[in-house]
């Protein structure tokens, strides 16, 4: 089974009218976390993911795995493991990117950065910094999927899957225009658009 077959039948694909993160919004929305549910599954998207990173770079000059919080940090954590690297997760806290509960980078300390899903690359760009402003070298950024064919990053990337998805700013969304209800994943209620 290949990764796009698995997340489509582990339904980590939705349809509607989604509020990302970004605060763009979409038709579409990648939900890794159900093909985290199963051990096995996650052992085989890790196994995919590192293959794909020692194509980018020694994994032995690796020192770590980091992760942002919440959505990769499963993904993370098993990658880690399968390259037997020290995993660490930044958390957001007033809104800012951050290393909470003792983690530390090491000064010169070289890390493969993982997440779940690249969008903008913007929360994936606040990473990299913070890894940097303590001293830490971002080597390669690896995604589950990516949902736009191209994002910006200062250091080599590469997903599993590439998608080209929608994305609309607020203002000028034409499933809002549709009068589609707004839906915020992670929440139980929709929000209306304006």
């Amino acid at each position: 089974m290949n990764v796009v077959d698995l997340l489509e039948s582990r339904g980590a694909i939705w349809h509607g009218h989604f509020l990302l993160a970004s605060g763009k919004h979409s038709d579409t929305y990648i939900q890794c976390q159900r093909a985290f549910v199963n051990p096995e599954d996650t052992t085989f998207i890790a196994s995919k993911l590192v293959e794909k990173a020692s194509d980018l770079v020694c994994l032995g000059c690796i020192d770590g795995v980091v992760a942002p919080a919440l959505g990769a940090v499963v993904i993370g954590y098993e990658v880690a493991r399968q390259i037997r690297k020290p995993f660490i997760f930044a958390e957001r806290e007033q809104g800012k990117m951050t290393f909470k509960r003792g983690f530390e980078v090491k000064i010169g300390s070289r890390f493969l950065l993982v997440e779940d899903v690249f969008t903008t690359g913007q929360s994936t760009l606040e990473l990299i910094e913070l890894v940097q402003s303590h001293g830490g070298i971002v080597r390669v950024a690896l995604s589950v999927v990516q949902r736009q064919k191209q994002i910006d990053l200062p250091v080599p990337y590469a997903s599993l899957v590439t998608l080209e998805l929608p994305l609309y700013d607020p203002d000028n969304c034409p499933l809002c225009q549709q009068g589609i209800p707004l839906v915020k994943p992670g929440t139980k209620q929709s929000q209306t658009s304006s």
